[in-house]
């Protein structure tokens, strides 16, 4: 078998076997919202795999005027915000200052810090729920906020520290010649510089705050409270009976969010640190 025959059979295993992957990562997607516009008698008399009938945006429509879809959203973007500022501001300079500045100690504050990443979040819900029951902070957004951040801190950390590793010790060495302020070489040379491992991480995070359930779930109680993941029940309906066009829906309209965020910054995150550093 000649070279050139090895190549075309290698490019079309190759094509096959992103074609798959792309069908096994898109089918879901696609299937949900297809069973989005499906009425109560397309889920009757349709295969589970059939698209609608007819285009139908009733669904939708019904997510709106029969929950407190709204209210969901606020509450979660409240949290995800809450959550993103203080986890970025106290994981950046932290994982910065413990790869960056020697000082007595570092190593062991790192590593009492990893320490985190050993623990469950799952373990820790009954302590809390007692400790937020006494302090009367219940069904609040800090009772949903800060476990997150408390929990969240290890990983975030760990991802700074091994991106500001690859930081370039002679352009924060030459911008302190120059007279910049240790506060100013972060501001100005560090968080350009670190913006790829900044939207990596508010992604990360971002994401897995959105789309939490247990957290909510445990410390929240009224409707007022709840976020968007709380609120797919709501479709739920006596002895179990479920909407699932309407269902479909909330899940679409609740996942879109962290589609359209990952588009935005996607090129951004791709992008690598030295390129990142050049442009600023």
């Amino acid at each position: 078998m000649s070279q050139t025959v090895k190549k075309r059979i290698f490019t079309v295993v190759k094509i096959l076997v992103g074609a798959l992957l792309l069908v096994i990562q898109v089918y879901p997607i696609f299937y949900v919202i297809t069973s989005s516009m499906k009425t109560t008698d397309d889920f009757r008399q349709l295969a589970s795999y059939a698209l609608p009938s007819h285009f139908n945006i009733d669904n939708y429509i019904k997510v709106f005027t029969t929950s407190s879809m709204v209210t969901y959203f606020k509450n979660s973007i409240i949290i995800t915000v809450g959550v993103l500022v203080p986890l970025l501001i106290i994981s950046f300079m932290a994982g910065f200052a413990l790869s960056k500045i020697k000082f007595r100690g570092n190593k062991k504050i790192l590593n009492f810090l990893m320490l985190g990443l050993m623990l469950p979040f799952q373990v820790a819900l009954i302590p809390l729920f007692t400790i937020f029951n006494n302090m009367g902070i219940l069904n609040t957004y800090p009772a949903v906020i800060l476990p997150q951040i408390a929990f969240s801190l290890s990983y975030s950390i760990q991802l700074f520290y091994s991106f500001s590793k690859f930081l370039p010790d002679e352009i924060i060495e030459a911008a302190i010649i120059d007279g910049c302020t240790p506060f100013r070489t972060f501001i100005r040379i560090v968080i350009p510089m670190s913006t790829n491992s900044l939207l990596t991480v508010a992604t990360m995070q971002g994401v897995f705050t959105w789309n939490d359930f247990i957290n909510a779930y445990t410390f929240t109680k009224s409707t007022t409270m709840k976020t968007v993941t709380l609120g797919l029940n709501d479709f739920v309906g006596f002895m179990g009976t479920t909407d699932w066009g309407a269902t479909f829906a909330a899940i679409t309209i609740t996942v879109l969010p962290t589609f359209i965020f990952y588009f935005i910054t996607s090129k951004s995150m791709l992008s690598g640190l030295t390129a990142g550093a050049v442009k600023g």
